[in-house]
């Protein structure tokens, strides 16, 4: 390459760098509130249903029947507590090990998992929460998730876990990812979209 074209290449990434800084600058003390109640809402709102769903699964038929649960209704009742929430509300669970391909990250939510890795490793503890702004004027709310012991049954160790709900994992999830885990990991998050319109009318009103 020509040394007029690294130099165009580098003047062009300086720029979207700039860019890029600029827009998240635009992101006001009053717009980060009003997201984070958003999303705090949202996430408190889809945990409490998929947690009283996955306990009863597992009070009915233990982890293989919480695992069953999981492929076939967590997706739906994720989508069902968004509807309820309103216009301009998107939900979404996202890992870097996803059981489910479609809880896998988009470049954004790949960026918010680093944030978190990256503050957990620094400080030794996870930020309760993080607002972000994309590119297109989307805000995104994440809340970490943390695996707790009960969660090991499902996500732990395979050679600790019982046999039958490995199984049932495999079936269910051919490429399967999220097992390993330990008590306090970072599982992933908790994804709130919040469309700039629905901010804008909360700050209006």
């Amino acid at each position: 390459m020509t040394r007029i074209g690294v130099a165009s290449l580098l003047s062009l990434s300086l720029a979207v760098s700039f860019v890029s800084c600029a827009d998240e600058s635009e992101l006001s003390a009053e717009t980060e509130r009003l997201a984070r109640e958003e999303g705090a809402a949202a996430t408190h709102a889809l945990m409490g249903m998929l947690q009283a769903n996955l306990v009863a699964a597992m009070q009915e038929g233990g982890p293989v029947h919480a695992v069953e649960f999981c492929a076939g209704q967590a997706l739906a009742l994720t989508d069902s507590v968004a509807r309820g929430l309103g216009e301009g509300i998107t939900l979404k669970r996202v890992s870097n090990l996803h059981r489910n391909p479609v809880n896998a990250p988009d470049a954004e939510e790949v960026k918010a998992l680093r944030h978190f890795e990256t503050v957990l490793e620094e400080s030794g503890s996870l930020p309760k929460d993080w607002v972000q702004q994309t590119p297109s004027g989307e805000l995104r709310y994440y809340r970490p998730l943390v695996i707790a012991p009960p969660c090991l049954a499902c996500h732990g160790d395979p050679a600790e876990m019982d046999t039958a709900v490995v199984d049932a994992i495999r079936q269910k999830y051919p490429e399967d990812e999220a097992t390993g885990y330990t008590a306090g990991d970072l599982r992933g998050l908790i994804r709130v979209g919040i469309s700039r319109d629905r901010i804008d009318l909360d700050s209006s009103g």
